[in-house]
């Protein structure tokens, strides 16, 4: 193959040959040429050819070699830079993006630091929004990341969105969103956290006075008229607002609800019931796969597709025309492989996946347990375990009880049987809820930014009108299965007409 000139510059990186250029960083020295670095930025050039910027280095005039002590940038971010300068290839990633953008515009080099941007429009989450708009004055930078603020649930799902924010102004900014990917209540709660650090660095005590006295400028730009009768419950023991906010936005509140249970939004922030798409991949028995579908439907949601995993495995294809894949077994998977590895290759392209662990999650090699790469890549949420059932157990602790899942879940009770895996929670997995034997009952994990998530139940699915040995009906199972199979759809990066 032939070589390009970048190839054969990419050679001389950190090569002693020729070089004229020393840079100190972390204890160490890197060697570069001076007539590459001028060729890749503003700044370079004025230091080598202009004789500018002389308090960032050293000119040893009779060797005709600069010196420059680099401390914005560790050692290997500092040779990622550098392999731009010598081969025009951008290397960037989530760990070396930020600081190289910063060095780039203390150091101008326009080229690269356009590619920092660029990079960073794509690859926008809930853990580096708010650095973004603080930290970096791009009129296009700063347009995705309020797109990402107005269509994405996930930024407010973060407990500490604005915690540490020094820009008042850019907090108003974003409550005043036209649009907001989440419901009202959630903005609510992440302005009442910011609240309490600034009491916090002013050493007050957060009570609602105080808090009020921090939030005075913000308090009145939350839509209480958008929230529905729970929610608005929840703002009022705030004591944040007065009885005559209050009367007033429960008047408008009544004139948004139009009869139903939610009001009007700001936007489409979470996929809505009735347009999720969900495919239920059971292995089971035709009357098991009536109850379970009967039974989430109860709650509102109604495109579901069935598929019986007894007899076929659906291919990614299939998958992908659906925002979450809910799976469960009790008979034996047409090839537990496949089930795996595909539903793998769905969360990575942005799917989200509803698993109810018993029997699918048993640590034995049966064919109704899946195996492939969800359960071996470092999905799950949950290991497997043995088989455990045979004694009653119901709805234990709720670890985490502002979590979407566990919303108006009170009671719930695991019937005669109340079938659970053994498992443990595994690395990076939130666990949200616990059986009252202490075993997981709720969990999920992301394993990236980009990917869907995977939602374990720790329970069997059907309700007691199939067998009174399974969940009782008469508690909230419904309603915690169809909670789960919503919040996963929201996390679902896949996007349908």
């Amino acid at each position: 193959m032939d070589q390009t000139i970048y190839d054969v510059f990419k050679g001389l990186l950190n090569n002693k040959d020729m070089h004229d250029v020393v840079l100190k960083v972390d204890g160490s020295t890197i060697y570069a040429h001076s007539l590459v670095l001028a060729s890749s930025g503003e700044f370079w050039k004025q230091c080598f050819y202009e004789g500018k910027n002389k308090d960032f280095y050293s000119f040893d005039s009779k060797a005709q070699k600069w010196t420059f002590e680099i401390s914005d940038l560790s050692k290997a971010h500092l040779l990622d830079l550098l392999e731009f300068c010598y081969t025009r290839v951008p290397k960037l990633r989530d760990d070396n993006v930020v600081k190289t953008f910063k060095f780039c515009e203390k150091f101008p080099m326009e080229v690269m630091k356009n590619h920092c941007g660029e990079f960073l429009a794509k690859n926008i989450t809930e853990n580096n929004v708010m650095e973004i708009l603080q930290e970096f004055k791009v009129k296009s930078l700063e347009e995705q990341a309020f797109k990402f603020l107005s269509e994405d649930v996930a930024p407010w799902k973060k407990k500490d969105l604005f915690v540490g924010c020094q820009d008042p102004e850019l907090i108003t900014k974003i409550i005043k969103i036209e649009q907001i990917g989440a419901p009202e209540l959630f903005v609510f709660r992440r302005l009442v956290e910011y609240g309490k650090d600034l009491c916090k660095k002013e050493g007050m005590e957060d009570n609602p006075e105080n808090l009020k006295s921090v939030l005075g400028d913000y308090l009145p730009l939350i839509r209480l008229d958008l929230m529905t009768r729970k929610e608005f419950s929840e703002i009022s023991k705030t004591m944040l607002y007065t009885i005559e906010q209050l009367c007033d936005a429960s008047f408008k509140t009544l004139s948004n609800f139009d009869c139903k249970k939610h009001p009007i939004s700001r936007g489409p922030p979470i996929i809505q019931k009735e347009r999720m798409k969900i495919l239920h991949m059971s292995a089971n028995g035709q009357d098991w796969c009536e109850n379970t579908k009967k039974s989430i439907m109860s709650t509102g949601i109604s495109q579901i597709t069935m598929i019986n995993a007894e007899t076929q495995t659906p291919t990614l294809e299939e998958m992908l025309k659906h925002h979450v894949v809910w799976v469960n077994s009790c008979r034996s998977f047409h090839n537990p492989q496949e089930v795996g590895d595909r539903l793998a290759s769905f969360v990575e392209a942005g799917g989200s996946v509803v698993i109810c662990a018993a029997h699918t999650l048993r640590n034995d090699n049966a064919k109704w347990v899946m195996q492939g790469r969800l359960t071996t890549g470092g999905f799950l949420p949950m290991s497997k375990g043995a088989l455990k059932q045979g004694k009653r157990s119901k709805l234990g602790a709720i670890i985490q009880k502002e979590h979407l899942i566990v919303e108006n879940v009170k009671k719930f009770e695991g019937g005669r049987f109340s079938s659970r895996i053994l498992g443990q929670p595994t690395e990076g997995a939130e666990l949200i809820a616990k059986w009252s034997d202490g075993t997981p009952l709720i969990l999920e994990k992301k394993k990236g930014e980009r990917y869907g998530v995977v939602v374990v139940l720790n329970i069997r699915p059907p309700n007691s009108d199939l067998d009174r040995k399974y969940w009782n009906k008469k508690t909230d199972g419904a309603l915690m299965i169809a909670n789960a199979v919503e919040y996963a759809g929201g996390e679902s990066k896949l996007k349908f007409d």
